[in-house]
């Protein structure tokens, strides 16, 4: 009876260590054994691909195009919008269209084993029976918090085995968020107005990007969660009311021709200049490359911009 107490204990003991070590590990929780065949990736909708190591993976969205090249990934086929933007690594990848209309034809050229596309973009929904006709393993993802970008690279890291891309890029980032995170006034109570400009227009948002996730996080109240009517209709004579602490605007397609319509429609507006946060100036444009694209490996530099702007005298 001793015999199998003693068992027990060492057995307890042993679970004990193995979850600790677990805890302190900087691998992916999926990550597989280095000489696994293959690997298992599963979508933002619940898509499952079994891919082996020499998988060949094309991309349709330039964002997730660089987070598989972060993870030490590399790309048969890429779409016009990660040339533009200069994503590095992309190297002899063949150009398979635009990120709103992907060249099938051009795509079945190259024999992918797996396409990674983007669930909220209705395009490439669309191209979900065609590659389900031609036999093409595909997988929609979705990130708008930093916890979506480290669940994706979570599975991608798996695939590629590099535990040390994970932890330059999705580790230490976390840890230096977490780090301004630490000094964030707990009772922190201001509102916020947040703007996305077009060329054509202008509409509030809420906390569906990462903004709006990031401001939330730091506690400023969103007007237009307390006005919903904003997100239809931006009305002028709803937000003198509010009168929000601080106005952040998020810019779309053409820099230059949302700023132009910007100065057109709302700054030469005496009402707009009477706000508090014009007045006081506390109204930004935020930068496209770290709100407007999903900033991946520069997760931190979002969550330190927004910080130095509503908190400048902990952020200096």
């Amino acid at each position: 009876m001793k015999r199998k107490w003693i068992s027990l204990l060492l057995c307890l003991a042993s679970l004990f260590v193995m979850a600790a070590c677990g805890a302190e590990s900087a691998a992916p929780a999926a990550t597989p054994s280095p000489d696994a065949d293959t690997v298992e990736l599963v979508d933002a909708l619940g898509n499952r691909a079994v891919l082996s190591k020499d998988a060949r993976v094309a991309c349709g969205y330039a964002s997730f195009a660089q987070c598989w090249l972060l993870s030490g990934g590399e790309l048969v086929g890429v779409t016009q919008d990660a040339i533009d933007r200069g994503i590095l690594g992309v190297g002899d990848a063949a150009v398979i269209g635009t990120v709103k209309s992907i060249d099938l034809e051009k795509l079945a050229a190259l024999s992918p084993d797996y396409v990674i596309l983007s669930a909220d973009l209705s395009a490439h929904s669309q191209l979900e029976s065609s590659l389900e006709t031609m036999g093409i393993p595909y997988g929609y993802y979705r990130v708008d918090t930093f916890a979506d970008y480290k669940a994706m690279m979570a599975q991608f890291c798996a695939f590629t085995g590099r535990d040390d891309l994970y932890q330059t890029n999705v580790l230490d980032v976390e840890r230096n968020i977490e780090s301004i995170r630490a000094r964030i006034p707990a009772d922190y109570d201001k509102s916020v107005l947040l703007l996305r400009a077009y060329s054509t227009g202008i509409k509030a948002k809420t906390d569906d990007n990462l903004a709006g996730q990031i401001l939330k996080e730091y506690g400023l109240r969103n007007i237009a969660d307390e006005s919903p009517s904003l997100l239809e209709d931006m009305s002028m004579e709803q937000v003198i009311l509010t009168d929000p602490d601080f106005i952040f605007i998020l810019t779309m397609g053409d820099e230059q021709a949302a700023a132009e319509y910007m100065r057109t429609h709302l700054e030469n507006d005496p009402a707009w200049q009477g706000l508090s946060a014009v007045r006081d100036g506390h109204c930004h444009i935020l930068p496209q490359d770290l709100f407007h694209y999903k900033p991946n490996q520069r997760w931190d530099e979002s969550y330190e911009h927004l910080a130095k702007i509503v908190f400048p005298e902990i952020f200096e």
